[in-house]
């Protein structure tokens, strides 16, 4: 048996220390051929769509530069584990060289079966997004056999293995043959925090949320960039020094430390943190990007839809009476022809050379009972109409204590109301049907409200008449504006689930990485008598503290993230952002739920062999 037999054998042979490393470096591989397919798809080619390929295009991007630090970082961690095992195999008689020549043929192995397993993961992952995406949002993308993107995943991550093999050698541990045999029964001595940086830590967060809240609107872009800055810093500080620093003052308090079963927790919780500061870094930071990416989207969306709440019918039309006489006949000859019952409203705005519009009682009121909505009573006098809506609010025009009439009469206005009635903006006036009117320019206006029509056909009716600007359907126009950013939103879905998924797998494969040593730890305490209740609630603190710490940190920053957003527009922070917020915070309260089951079943079954 030659040496690179020794190294395949010696690779296969203990999967169960080398499969967090491969789990991890094939999740990189799903995700980057995922997106690249994506990118690459045919259906993905022009106008709006286009916006989303490059979106997609630059997410496969930014995911390959992460996948290079990702697998980098797990394989320094793969490695500095193994001190013992390296240390046995220099006793053998195994030289340095070899060393170097061993880690450089088994990354380039578990690379190899990880590209290769990885892209076919990501075909079948791919149709399950385009499965999902098709029920959930109604993105339907047909199948396609992505060579393209598996030649370009094949060739970018051979490119990735060979840099990472070549580079991980001078991270291998330049340790005595001593020092490496006791690696795994040596203490880590004692670790302090720098209350320096971590008060650093949280001025810079503190100031880049501060810009980010308190600018005008117009200015968000601007200092978008500083900002992030001043956050990124305070992050990487709040989780290698603030956290330690922290852990020791609540270490040095009796009365905590000594309760119950927290003297293990505390033990090496300060390490921990200090060992998992980049992995708790780059979670919340990408934890971050899955929020803004997915809430700016979504929110966006939900913005433009409430708009075409402005529109209280299902069918609108008004304009000039000559222009609008051919498609009102057209359209109620199509209501009659289809068997569509609707209520009907017709009613005339009359426009004042002081641009103050005026409608009669009768027409308003009937235009009221359509929409569902309180009728008014003008008994002799004038009534001025503020549409209620939350796009109004800073726009509503001044209230008027009378009017003059074109014929020279004024007429008293009684009060000021609030309705949903009419989408119009400026002075608009509810006068008497007595109200002589003639020689006022006018519009006329025809609504309809069907009932018992399902959606399909309420869509249809609205298409049949879009080459007129004069009228608009609701429902047509909600789902033509739903279908126009589906491509964007599925992108931004897609970036957010897998940026949010590989934050949770990146933490479980960390979590797996370190099972060697908790079960050691766990063993000798198990012997002194620990129950196996006592020893599942440490685990479940272990596990609970490692997925929530850096979600609870990105669950902040996005918060600020979007509604520094929602300040572009004018708004606060808006429904759908706490829905995404949510169900984010849902999907790791599950995933943290199952990973703990799974990893205190191994730990407690290695415990007791």
């Amino acid at each position: 048996m030659n040496f690179r037999q020794f190294v395949i054998r010696n690779t296969m042979r203990n999967k169960r220390l080398y499969m967090a490393y491969f789990l991890s470096t094939l999740f990189s591989v799903m995700v980057f051929f995922t997106f690249t397919g994506f990118a690459f798809h045919p259906a993905l080619s022009d106008g709006l769509n286009a916006s989303a390929q490059k979106g997609m295009l630059a997410a496969a991007i930014i995911i390959y530069g992460f996948s290079f630090f990702f697998v980098l970082y797990s394989m320094d961690v793969f490695i500095q584990s193994r001190k013992k095992e390296f240390g046995l195999l220099m006793i053998q008689g195994m030289s340095p060289k070899q060393l170097k020549r061993m880690v450089f043929i088994e990354n380039l192995v578990i690379g190899f079966f990880a590209t290769f397993v990885g892209s076919i993961a990501g075909i079948f992952f791919s149709q399950f997004i385009l499965f999902v995406s098709n029920k959930l949002i109604h993105v339907n993308l047909a199948f396609y056999f992505p060579l393209q993107a598996l030649l370009i995943t094949i060739g970018s991550f051979t490119v990735l293995f060979l840099a990472i093999s070549f580079f991980i050698q001078f991270r291998l541990p330049k340790l005595s043959l001593q020092t490496l045999l006791k690696a795994g029964d040596m203490g880590k001595g004692s670790l302090k925090g720098s209350f320096v940086k971590g008060v650093l830590a949280i001025l810079l967060i503190g100031a880049g949320y501060g810009v980010a809240l308190l600018v005008p609107g117009q200015l968000v872009p601007i200092v978008m960039i500083p900002v992030i800055f001043l956050v990124v810093v305070g992050t990487r500080f709040l989780f290698n020094q603030l956290s330690v620093w922290s852990i020791e003052k609540l270490k040095s308090r009796q009365k905590i430390f000594w309760k119950k079963t927290n003297m293990v927790v505390f033990s090496d919780l300060a390490f921990r943190m200090k060992d998992n500061a980049r992995s708790f870094f780059l979670v919340s930071i990408i934890s971050t990007v899955a929020f803004a990416a997915i809430g700016t989207l979504y929110s966006f969306q939900q913005m433009i839809l409430e708009s075409t709440d402005t529109m209280p019918y299902e069918f609108q039309l008004s304009g000039d009476e000559a222009e609008v006489a051919p498609i009102l006949n057209d359209f109620s000859g199509l209501l009659e022809q289809k068997g569509v019952q609707a209520e009907r409203g017709d009613y005339r705005i009359y426009t004042d050379q002081n641009q103050v519009s005026y409608i009669k009682e009768s027409e308003f009121n009937r235009l009221a009972e359509i929409a569902e909505q309180p009728t008014v009573q003008t008994n002799g006098q004038a009534i001025q109409l503020i549409f209620d809506t939350q796009y109004s609010a800073g726009n509503e025009t001044a209230a008027i204590q009378q009017i003059t009439l074109p014929d020279q009469q004024t007429l008293p206005v009684a009060k000021s109301e609030k309705e949903k009635v009419l989408s119009v903006f400026g002075t608009t006036i509810v006068v008497p049907d007595t109200v002589n009117l003639e020689g006022v320019p006018y519009t006329v206006g025809t609504v309809w409200e069907p009932k018992d029509v399902s959606r399909e056909e309420l869509i249809a009716l609205g298409k049949s008449q879009e080459a007129n600007y004069q009228f608009s359907g609701k429902t047509y126009m909600t789902q033509t504006i739903i279908d126009s950013y589906k491509p964007i939103l599925f992108v931004g879905v897609f970036i957010g689930i897998v940026f949010f998924v590989s934050a949770g797998s990146f933490l479980y494969f960390r979590l797996y990485s370190d099972m060697d040593v908790d079960v050691e730890k766990f063993k000798m305490i198990y012997k002194l008598g620990l129950t196996k209740k006592e020893l599942k609630k440490m685990i479940n603190q272990q596990v609970g503290i490692l997925f929530f710490t850096p979600i609870v940190v990105s669950v902040i920053h996005g918060i600020v993230a979007l509604t520094a957003m929602y300040h572009i527009f004018n708004q606060s922070m808006q429904l759908a952002g706490w829905q995404v917020l949510g169900a984010f915070i849902l999907i790791q309260v599950v995933y943290y739920l199952i990973a703990r089951i799974f990893y205190f079943k191994k730990v407690y079954q290695m415990v007791q062999a």
